[in-house]
């Protein structure tokens, strides 16, 4: 059947079918931008700062991404550990004392939106604060209030952290505005993961090396080692049997080769010096199956030139766009 042949409901009907399509697109092209963005600043905040100050950064820098995504007057944003305390937070009021912080954040969670949102691991979307009991007016509280959005950033069952965008206008946030946070969830969830992991590692090792205490100064270079270290640091994201879904141009570097040489590779055993390939294959297979959720090893490189290359890899499982993945970084040594 032709369009001349189609009555004019039928075209109609048509016509709008596309406009929906034309949204989607719109709407997954932002989404990915916005995950580009995250991904790229995660990996420039973990070569800057170190321990809860990295954390703190990340958090600071999802915040802004959900404000520009949605144009969000205020934000806050809840990290959670696995028992649901709250460990770190941003609040949409701005720097509060430590112990008002905390029962500002003790109210939400028991009689707040965000608190529904952890209970149900829903999205809550309040269309107008006087009209929904889900939401909770604080004592003094410095902003007006009149829509509201919660994510829920889940890892599997586990909420990680629960994203609260605030207007003054009522209606203001729509289901769309719903879908596009719900696409930026997943990312935000792998990177607060990995942040995570990260700070715990760095916590390992300041354990294993302690920072002096006796006041002698160690013989060190002039540069620190720290920046040294985080200067050779590649981030990634695997999948499969070890194909890469992500690269970044600091870990082509690493081994010589240039972004899009080392992101066509069949394998990321290529880069595996050949009498270490068979240990690694086993690590990656046992963490992308689940057997351990993360990766953590030392082994010889290889670099483009066939130059061998000390290396240290870690990373975690996750999934990503519904399927597995092993997210991590990776550094000379």
């Amino acid at each position: 059947m032709s369009d001349r042949d189609k009555s004019k409901e039928q075209l109609i009907q048509e016509l709008a079918l596309l406009r929906r399509e034309v949204t989607k697109l719109k709407t997954a092209k932002i989404a990915f931008e916005a995950q580009h963005h995250l991904l790229r600043t995660f990996i420039t905040t973990l070569q800057t700062a170190r321990g809860t100050l990295m954390v703190r950064a990340m958090l600071q820098q999802i915040v802004n991404v959900a404000q520009k995504l949605t144009g969000a007057e205020g934000t806050s944003l809840f990290l959670l550990d696995i028992n649901g305390i709250v460990t770190e937070s941003i609040l949409a009021r701005g720097a509060t004392l430590r112990g008002q912080k905390q029962r500002l954040i003790g109210q939400v969670l028991d009689k707040g939106l965000a608190g529904w949102v952890f209970r149900h691991h829903q999205v809550g979307l309040v269309t107008d604060t006087q009209d929904d009991p889900r939401w909770l007016t604080l004592p003094n509280q410095p902003y007006t209030v009149r829509s509201a959005l919660g994510i829920p950033i889940l890892m599997g069952k586990e909420i990680l952290a629960i994203l609260t965008l605030m207007h003054s206008q009522p209606d203001y946030f729509r289901p769309d505005s719903a879908r596009l946070m719900q696409m930026m969830a997943e990312p935000i969830a792998l990177v607060l993961d990995n942040a995570r992991l990260y700070n715990e590692l760095q916590q390992k090792e300041l354990e294993l090396h302690p920072i002096p205490t006796d006041g002698k100064v160690p013989n060190i270079d002039p540069q620190p080692s720290d920046n040294k270290e985080l200067s050779l640091m590649g981030m990634y994201i695997l999948f499969g049997e070890g194909n890469f879904l992500y690269v970044s141009p600091r870990l082509a570097e690493i081994f010589g080769y240039t972004f899009g040489e080392l992101v066509s590779l069949e394998s990321v055993l290529e880069l595996v010096f050949p009498n270490n390939r068979k240990f690694v294959a086993q690590q990656l297979k046992s963490c992308i199956q689940g057997h351990n959720k993360n990766l953590c090893c030392k082994f010889q490189g290889q670099r483009k030139d066939r130059s061998p290359i000390g290396v240290e890899v870690y990373g975690t499982r996750t999934k990503l766009y519904g399927k597995f993945v092993i997210i991590g970084g990776l550094r000379a040594i």
